[in-house]
């Protein structure tokens, strides 16, 4: 047989494999066989990354988040640039942050120099540990705003300083306070304003210290606990 007639032959039997639904092929990117393929290997081309899809929009931090990143205020009461004024200001915190210790108000292992960051009046994370009652925070905070050796400052509230520098939730019901706590708070008050007088150095046995013992507070401001109003 000769060889054109082979190749005709082949042309016949491959038209009679085609698809009778195929007339025309318009698709430039496949290749259609109408006849037994053998010994072949296929490749695919890669995926064309698609241009709907759009891209990821990068998250946004909320307010919320924001917020907890903003160091929260502080009190500010010790007057720097007058050496004896501010050291008598010491003084006082020094005998609070006992006191607050004996009545169970701040943890015993507070730090003193985070206990004085508080009367800095520089925004700032204190670390104190509150243990008493959020009313009794919340109440001693709002007296203390009110005091004339507190300089007063915007956005520094009782509530704000309550939830954001100790982490508690504020609470003013006055009716909640005992006759203790009421004492504790005014003594508090008249601890701190320098224009009063602290009690006497004990001098017996070796020790030369204040006494802050509750008894000699109640002492030395019994005049002043009896005429405070407002608590």
């Amino acid at each position: 047989m000769k060889k054109f007639d082979t190749d005709t032959d082949e042309m016949e039997k491959s038209e009679d494999y085609k698809p009778t639904y195929i007339h025309e092929q318009h698709n430039n990117n496949c290749q259609q066989f109408f006849g037994p393929i053998t010994n072949c290997t296929f490749t695919m081309p890669a995926p064309q990354p698609s241009s709907s899809k759009k891209p990821k929009a990068t998250k946004q931090k909320n307010a919320g988040e924001k917020k907890s990143s903003v160091k929260p205020k502080t009190l500010k009461y010790f007057t720097h640039g007058n050496n004896g004024v501010l050291m008598r200001q010491r003084k006082r915190v020094d005998i609070i942050i006992k006191k607050f210790s004996e009545w169970g108000w701040v943890d015993a292992n507070t730090s003193p120099n985070d206990f004085d960051a508080f009367f800095e009046g520089v925004p700032r994370h204190c670390n104190i540990n509150w243990t008493g009652s959020s009313t009794i925070l919340t109440i001693l905070l709002q007296e203390l705003l009110k005091q004339s050796y507190i300089e007063k400052q915007t956005g520094c509230a009782a509530k704000s300083l309550v939830e954001q520098q100790f982490g508690r939730t504020a609470n003013s019901d006055r009716t909640r306070l005992d006759g203790d706590a009421h004492e504790k708070i005014e003594l508090t008050l008249l601890i701190l304003d320098t224009k009063n007088p602290l009690p006497e150095r004990r001098r017996c046995s070796g020790s030369d210290q204040t006494d802050i013992k509750d008894a000699a507070l109640r002492e030395i401001f019994s005049g002043k606990l009896r005429s405070t109003k407002g608590i």
